[in-house]
């Protein structure tokens, strides 16, 4: 689809990818030295805010861009880029996803969850059925006017807001120490039973629970004030008083660590970076480049010298933490996987020439940079263009950790499967990675300022692409052609719009817990006011596209 771009002074990703061919089999034989496994997942980080993702998409180079990810750019050409990975629309249910290798409403997670003040725990209230003690009620933004509502034609479901009675990665490492830095985001602000610790992990470093905290004086400003919510670890010498790099000098202390207690036992490091998300703060001497660099004429991409500086700072802690597997010794024995968890917000950055954002289920919202950097197993600057998501995660860490789990496999309730044949086949020519469907769903209503959308859900199935909201919209797109998705084929491909909507309901219908999806309205008044266009039940919107099909098939 698109030339592959040259990051400036290196050799074309594709010839590196030709060069380094690895005898490598669909299946691994793994050897005793297990390797060590470093999982980075970035937060609000959009697929045109790195730089060898954005060349590519531009058609460019990385000297060419406005922002700028060296260190992330090299790990592409250390590893494997996957061009075609989907998160989910916003944070809490990617790292749900991530941590089970379930679609994220299998456990109602489909949406970020609401403060402390709202669960029932706090209230003191009755817990509705179905639904976990620590579930919480609808916030604010929830609590629309019934007029709002029937302009929507849906109510909206409560949510839960943890993990229950799932195996986690942590759970399932046997043999391996594991550990969690970062923005946590999937209990209920440090209640115990919820947190990292609680949910299988050894040691918890350091963590933010919700995020959102500020990127200056970490843990004396914003976290300090709400510990209830926080964990702010050991303190460091020296004290680092930008987050970002406060995270690479935790990080690297528990790698010294790892390395001085000669332990035999491989790490599974989980380091949920707090980076991109808001408050958009960079550190001063970035914020001043890139108001510098700004100046220059014809760059390419979104020119936000605040936001270009945090990304900045982001890629700076990134570097600092390989270079430190490098000084240890460590690089050759562990498998570093870079992942965003949702596409970049649109207040802060633009995801162009992808259409959307954060929230939003086109590709701007939940196509994300990935990439595998696994030496001897990953190709140095190799290209998989086969689509993947989230929920693979789980399985591919389990195969390289070469560890059982069987019970994965034979769970029906899980989606993902190993990316690890792809590593030696990148067109997945033996097909040995069978996944080609890829089902989203994203059940709230559009936050208020930038956007606003109904309750969403879309299908990826090989190239093609659904998007069905429940006002009754549809669109469908040839993602293979039309990554930009401006071109609607709903008018001239109506067969495959109705089948692919009916696939992608009914397999809602029986994988997502049914509190968790929309349920029309009873108050619903067709005539009354209707912002977002007329309300057009599910069942009447299949019989049309059904009847345009015919008449298609008679011209």
């Amino acid at each position: 689809m698109f030339n592959k771009p040259l990051i400036k002074g290196s050799i074309p990703l594709y010839f590196i990818a030709i060069l380094a061919v690895l005898p490598l089999s669909a299946e691994f034989a793994f050897s005793a030295n297990k390797p060590n496994i470093m999982l980075i997942l970035v937060d609000d980080v959009g697929y045109a805010d790195v730089g060898v993702f954005s060349a590519r998409l531009n058609n460019t180079t990385t000297d060419k861009l406005y922002y700028e990810t060296p260190r992330l750019d090299r790990l592409a050409e250390q590893g494997t880029m996957f061009t075609q990975f989907y998160a989910c629309s916003v944070c809490a249910p990617s790292r749900a996803s991530l941590m089970t290798g379930k679609m994220n409403n299998r456990m109602g997670m489909w949406d970020a969850y609401a403060g402390t003040r709202t669960t029932f725990e706090k209230t003191g209230k009755q817990v509705p059925q179905g639904c976990h003690v620590l579930d919480h009620e609808p916030l604010k933004e929830y609590r629309y006017k019934k007029d709002d509502i029937a302009a929507r034609g849906m109510t909206i479901p409560i949510a839960a807001t943890a993990l229950h009675d799932v195996k986690t990665i942590p759970k399932a490492l046997n043999g391996y120490h594991t550990a969690f830095i970062g923005k946590w985001h999937l209990g209920s602000h440090n209640h115990k039973g919820y947190r990292p610790e609680d949910q299988g992990f050894d040691e918890t470093l350091a963590y933010f629970d919700g995020g959102g905290s500020g990127y200056y004086w970490p843990f004396r400003a914003y976290a300090a004030r709400t510990k209830k919510w926080d964990k702010p670890g050991p303190d460091l010498t020296p004290r680092q008083d930008y987050l970002s790099d406060d995270i690479a000098a935790r990080v690297n202390r528990f790698l010294e660590e790892r390395v001085a207690d000669d332990e035999d036992k491989p790490f599974f490091l989980y380091l949920a970076h707090p980076a991109a998300h808001s408050p958009i703060q960079s550190r001063a001497d970035n914020l001043a480049y890139f108001k510098k660099k700004k100046k220059i004429p014809g760059l390419i991409g979104h020119k936000n010298p605040e936001y270009a500086g945090l990304i900045k700072g982001l890629d700076r802690s990134i570097g600092q933490i390989l270079d430190k597997l490098d000084e240890l010794k460590l690089t050759d024995n562990t498998a570093v996987i870079f992942i965003s968890d949702n596409g970049g917000h649109p207040r802060y950055t633009r995801n162009t020439p992808l259409r959307g954002g954060k929230s939003m289920l086109y590709e701007g919202g939940v196509r994300v940079p990935m990439i595998i950097r696994w030496p001897g197993k990953t190709r140095a600057g190799a290209v998989c263009d086969v689509t993947s998501d989230i929920t693979d995660i789980y399985p591919t860490v389990m195969a390289m950790a070469g560890v059982d789990y069987s019970d994965f496999k034979a769970d029906e309730t899980t989606d993902g499967q190993s990316l690890t044949p792809l590593f030696s086949d990148l067109k997945n020519a033996k097909q040995g990675y069978t996944r080609n469907e890829f089902y989203q769903f994203y059940g709230k209503l559009g936050y208020s300022g930038f956007h606003n959308f109904s309750t969403w859900a879309t299908l990826r199935k090989g190239d093609f692409k659904l998007h069905y909201d429940y006002q009754g919209k549809v669109e469908l797109y040839n993602i293979a052609e039309d990554i930009f998705e401006k071109r609607d084929l709903t008018k001239s491909k109506p067969k495959m719009a109705h089948d692919m909507l009916v696939q992608l309901t009914d397999w809602l219908k029986a994988n997502c817990n049914a509190a968790y999806l929309p349920k029309p309205n009873p108050e619903f008044n067709p005539k009354g006011k209707l912002p977002y266009g007329p309300y057009i039940p599910l069942e009447q919107l299949k019989a049309s596209l059904k009847k345009k099909a015919a008449a298609n098939s008679k011209q």
